[in-house]
């Protein structure tokens, strides 16, 4: 019997190997013919995808090199040359693909030679700028006809490229469609085989049905393992049948509760509800019942449960549910464990943690009250100190030295205690900026007489430069921009004993934001990369060598940062050891709109050059949504909306903002944050949230708020704005945005 059984499964074997070599032939055939395929078709993807990013980066160039001959900047002549070797990267890839087309080949040579004049005039027109000529012959007809003969000729050229491969790609998916309906008849008759091969070892199956009784044992056995490992772990193990309200409970589930009496047995749940802390049951049972309707994913919580001594322990109780068809729990198993020791950790660490913070506050506390009583007495002293400075020719030398020691110690005094106010201010929150219009020019004109005295005494050269921002009408705090920079320069002339100190201010560009940055470099000792960090931190120096030969306390340079911020702006530095340091100081660039003072005629040049810019790139169906509250707001920014010619309607609150915005197409959206009814913030979440909905085009936001800290503008993007103007609104600012968001909408709908 055995014999005849051996034969015929051998027999059954070969039949299948054959059977499994024929098919498996058939599949590997038809699998490679599949992949030759769709190599192809993914060859001409990587065509299509080249040719198109030609076109895409020849315009990317132009408009890069525009912005270089109009803004001069930097910024726009690097991107020029990235795309630029973007576009030599882009026909090298297309050369390559197209070796075996010979007709592309060849129009990927001529679209090489109108590639070479395009680039060749852009460069002569960027030289112009270059080397001072910007206003000559930048806009020459014959440069601009060239430039634009020869992007034609390219995108000519690259549209028959597209062409061609369009068509070879429609031919190429149609062949592999074939191929795949080839595939798959040859997969129906495996299947019919398969099925064929399954009937013939259903014989063999029945033939080892008495192999059955020696599995069953085999899971009595490991079910007997599961019991024991069960049994002898320190969780409690529950499995609910939600339908029945019938639960398992495991020995150790009740054991770790203190009650060992109870071993293994079946019950409710509400064996389990009773022994909850009054104050979770609520908790509990709402958390479990958003589970088992599917409203969150994991079933983990942590609650008090009664021990049998009296005591509450805390259990982390955590599942996993089985739901059937219709999406009900039919079933829940998980585990309880005993996590007292975690919670009584977690409460201690907490009480030192809050020990340590009211630590804190009571030696902030401290030193702002003694900074107070201290300038009581000081007062006088520096009273005295002022009076005998006056007379102090009628002492003999002996005397004016005592006199001037104690003039320098009196000022040393006043500005320790000040720093130490101020520091306890903005620590707890108290410290306010007092925002008002002032000239810069006149602000830099006191600094530089109050730290001239200290440069003249160690002899060292002082220069200023803020020449661009002469007649400039900024809007800030000038009281704590003058403390900034009297610390920055004192610090620099500080650790500097000889050479310079030289500022220079201006105003730049940052991420599409005007910024006024001021450098403050020097010739000092400098600082190690390493110590960049602690310079900012609170009564700390580079190292204490340097701090018992030139002294301080080291809190200038972080209430200066902390100023910076505060602002809206930051503190950087650069440095090497025994070549001096740079701090760099950038906060945002706020003009006064009321004032018409010198700032504007500045940066009228400016805003007539974007007037015609935007003019030159809307049309007469290009409409602008303004959301503002404060009426004086809206005067001011329709005022500029007209000059530009631009329709636009007004919405006084975000909720007023959502319906227009439902009921018209809009291109740009001025949305200020602070309103009634709905705050900005909450306008802008929703459009978003109903374009991603609808799939409808995005329209560009751009947040206007008084609030100009970083966080700030953090908020705006994290709300789905594109943009984000701290207010008072800088025209140029404005302006810039629009013209940026206009023009993003007007290529993309003719591309």
């Amino acid at each position: 019997m055995d014999k005849i059984f051996l034969r015929n499964f051998l027999l059954l074997v070969f039949i299948v190997l054959v059977c499994v070599g024929v098919l498996g032939t058939i599949l590997v055939s038809g699998e490679r013919a599949l992949n030759k395929t769709d190599d192809l078709v993914v060859h001409t993807y990587d065509v299509i995808t080249r040719a198109e990013q030609l076109s895409t980066t020849v315009e990317s160039m132009l408009a890069a090199q525009r912005g270089y001959l109009l803004s001069a900047s930097p910024e726009f002549l690097k991107e020029y040359q990235d795309k630029k070797a973007e576009l030599t990267e882009v026909i090298a890839a297309l050369s390559e693909l197209s070796t075996d087309n010979l007709s592309q080949a060849s129009r990927i040579d001529e679209i090489r030679h109108h590639i070479n004049v395009f680039t060749d005039r852009l460069e002569d027109r960027s030289r112009q700028i270059t080397i001072g000529q910007r206003n000559i012959n930048q806009s020459s007809p014959e440069y601009i006809a060239a430039i634009n003969d020869a992007r034609v000729n390219i995108r000519r050229i690259n549209d028959a490229i597209l062409n061609e491969e369009y068509g070879l790609l429609k031919k190429r998916i149609i062949s592999m469609e074939n191929k795949k309906r080839q595939y798959f008849n040859s997969l129906l008759t495996g299947g019919l085989v398969g099925v064929v091969m399954i009937l013939l070892f259903n014989g063999f199956l029945f033939q080892a049905q008495s192999k059955r009784s020696r599995a069953e044992a085999s899971l009595r056995d490991s079910e007997q393992r599961f019991a024991l490992a069960v049994e002898g772990s320190n969780d409690g193990i529950f499995d609910w049948d939600v339908q029945n309200d019938r639960m398992f409970y495991s020995k150790q589930f009740f054991g770790m509760l203190g009650y060992f009496d109870k071993g293994s047995f079946y019950g409710t749940k509400d064996d389990a509800v009773m022994l909850i802390h009054p104050e979770d049951v609520q908790n509990v049972m709402a958390y479990l019942h958003r589970y088992l309707n599917r409203e969150i994913s994991e079933y983990s919580q942590t609650y008090r449960m009664r021990h049998a001594s009296g005591c509450w322990i805390w259990i982390n109780s955590r599942g996993k549910a089985i739901f059937d068809d219709q999406g009900r729990a039919v079933r829940l198993v998980g585990a309880h464990t005993d996590i007292t020791y975690l919670k009584e950790s977690q409460e201690r660490l907490q009480q030192e943690k809050d020990a340590a913070e009211q630590a804190n506050r009571a030696k902030s506390d401290f030193l702002a009250h003694m900074s107070h009583e201290i300038r009581t007495p000081l007062t006088a002293i520096s009273g005295i100190s002022e009076i005998l400075d006056k007379v102090k020719g009628s002492f003999d030398p002996k005397q004016q030295k005592l006199i001037k020691t104690l003039a320098t110690s009196t000022s040393s005094l006043k500005d320790l205690i000040s720093d130490i106010l101020d520091f306890s201010k903005i620590e707890s929150g108290e410290l306010d900026l007092t925002e008002s219009t002032f000239r810069l020019d006149e602000l830099f004109e006191q600094v530089i007489s109050i730290m001239m005295v200290k440069a003249h005494e160690k002899d060292l050269s002082f220069v200023f430069d803020y020449s661009s921002l002469k007649g400039v009408q900024f809007y800030g705090d000038p009281a704590r921009l003058r403390q900034i920079l009297i610390n920055l320069v004192g610090n620099a002339m500080k650790f500097c004993d000889q050479g310079s100190v030289i500022l220079k201010a201006q105003r730049i560009e940052r991420n599409g934001t005007a910024a006024l940055e001021i450098t403050v470099a020097d010739t000092g000792i400098g600082i190690a990369e390493d110590k960049f960090e602690i310079i900012f931190e609170r009564f700390k120096q580079a190292d204490s060598s340097v701090s018992r030969k030139y002294g301080g306390t080291g809190l200038g340079l972080p209430i200066s940062k902390n100023l910076a911020i505060m602002m809206g702006g930051d503190i950087s530095v650069e440095s090497e050891v025994g070549k001096g340091s740079v701090f760099t100081l950038i906060i945002p660039f706020r003009l006064s709109v009321d004032e018409q003072g010198e700032s504007d005629i500045i940066d009228r040049t400016v805003s007539d050059k974007l007037n015609d810019q935007i003019r030159s790139s809307m049309n007469a169906k290009n409409k602008v949504l303004l959301v503002e509250d404060y009426e004086g707001n809206i005067v001011v920014i329709g005022y500029i909306l007209d000059d530009l010619k631009l329709s636009y309607d007004v919405a006084r609150t975000g909720l007023e903002a959502l319906n227009l915005w439902k009921q018209k197409h809009y291109d740009v959206i001025l949305m200020d944050v602070q309103m009634p009814e709905m705050d900005g913030l909450t306008a802008s979440n929703q459009i978003r949230l109903m374009e991603d909905e609808k799939n409808l085009e995005r329209t560009p936001i751009i947040g206007m708020t008084a609030h100009a800290l970083v966080a700030d503008k953090d908020k705006c993007i994290a709300a789905g704005m594109d943009a984000y103007l701290p207010k008072p609104i800088v025209e140029t600012d404005l302006k810039t945005q629009i013209l940026k968001f206009i023009k993003v909408r007007s290529d993309r709908r003719v591309t």
